[in-house]
């Protein structure tokens, strides 16, 4: 047995509460670039946008300016070049909201940026997720999703 009690038996248990927007099914557009465009793209847009860093949700490919510029920046994997089918252990805070550049950056204060708790909650939601983009695999609804459309979830058999 543990030295000591872990920390999560010594409160009661925290209420299931529902997750933000754009999370059930799956939605950059819905669930990270509503946080873009209220703190973000004010100077991260237009022609010359700053840092050369275009964040606002133009389709740019088969995703958004947002999702091109800042997935790259949030890491999601080990493999690099995978020898073979495997994927090598995880080491602590080297993936996802905690290894994030670009989370990195806005904790420290870029510019003065101050998020809210849900801000937050939302960003941390997309990079722990793996930086995904879409929430299906179907074209068409990719297709409307990437429009900041809603989809139905997973039909369940």
């Amino acid at each position: 047995p543990p030295a000591r009690q872990v920390a999560a038996a010594r409160r009661a248990p925290s209420v299931i509460r529902p997750a933000p927007d754009g999370a059930r099914p799956f939605s950059y557009p819905l669930l990270v670039q509503p946080v873009l465009d209220a703190s973000c793209v004010s100077c991260h847009s237009g022609p010359t946008p700053d840092g050369g860093v275009d964040l606002t949700g133009r389709p740019d490919g088969h995703y958004t300016a947002s999702y091109n510029a800042l997935a790259p920046r949030v890491p999601y994997t080990a493999w690099g070049a995978p020898e073979g089918n495997w994927e090598p252990l995880a080491p602590p805070d080297k993936f996802g909201a905690r290894a994030s550049a670009f989370l990195t950056q806005l904790r420290a204060g870029h510019e003065g940026v101050v998020l809210d708790d849900e801000a937050w909650e939302r960003l941390y939601t997309w990079a722990d997720a793996n930086a995904l983009f879409y929430g299906t695999f179907e074209p068409a609804d990719q297709l409307r999703q990437q429009a900041g459309e809603r989809i139905a979830g997973p039909a369940l058999e």
